[in-house]
């Protein structure tokens, strides 16, 4: 009886913060991750990171050859392990991120010394530069895009290959996933065959947030 009743005990307060999470039914959050604003969102931020990436193109003297996309949107967890800790961020959230691989105008043996020169500067702490990567240290490696960071990440021929790009595992918060490449179709060792070693940039950006019901 006591069993039963600890159990009892378990599920009525697993309920209560579920309804108090703020969280709404995962069913109408699937609805609004596939609403005409929330896709529209995606389709804007997307279009600022491609406009990213061409400016990035086009200082490091760079040629686009490949790029992974995903579009995620999960929901926050509605069982609060920690006092208050429910009540902290959105109910729903839209994530996107664009992996672009690029092959160098020069060999990369130069292209690669070149690119790290030219990166600009990263602020470790409060008023403390973070030294700059050495050609053949394994990345990747958090730098600044403007005013955001983003990693850059390389091939080093006869020593290190960049792997594939491993999606995150979906579990029971992810509301909405979908993946592409471009080109279609392709895979990054197809890629790297045709054009040889390789550079990627990472973007990333939150394109959308519910906040939570209260």
């Amino acid at each position: 009886m006591k069993q039963f009743l600890g159990g009892v005990g378990v599920i009525a307060i697993v309920a209560l913060q579920t309804f108090r999470s703020g969280v709404p039914a995962t069913w109408r959050l699937r609805r609004l991750a596939r609403s005409k604003p929330v896709r529209q969102a995606c389709e804007d931020a997307e279009e600022q990171l491609r406009a990213r990436l061409a400016a990035i193109a086009r200082t490091y003297g760079l040629r686009p050859v490949f790029s992974q996309t995903i579009d995620d949107c999960w929901r926050a967890s509605r069982v609060d392990l920690l006092p208050g800790h429910s009540l902290v961020g959105p109910a729903m959230t839209g994530h996107l991120q664009i992996v672009a691989y690029f092959a160098p105008s020069a060999p990369v043996e130069r292209a690669i010394p070149e690119l790290i020169e030219r990166l600009p500067p990263r602020l470790q702490y409060a008023d403390c530069l973070a030294p700059k990567p050495e050609p053949d240290s394994p990345g990747p490696h958090s730098t600044l895009d403007g005013q955001d960071h983003v990693t850059v990440d390389w091939d080093i021929p006869g020593d290190r290959l960049m792997t594939a790009w491993v999606l995150p595992r979906k579990d029971r918060h992810t509301l909405r996933r979908q993946v592409s490449s471009d080109p279609d179709g392709l895979t990054l060792e197809q890629v790297r065959e045709a054009h040889g070693p390789l550079i990627a940039w990472t973007l990333t950006a939150t394109y959308y947030e519910k906040p939570k019901t209260r």
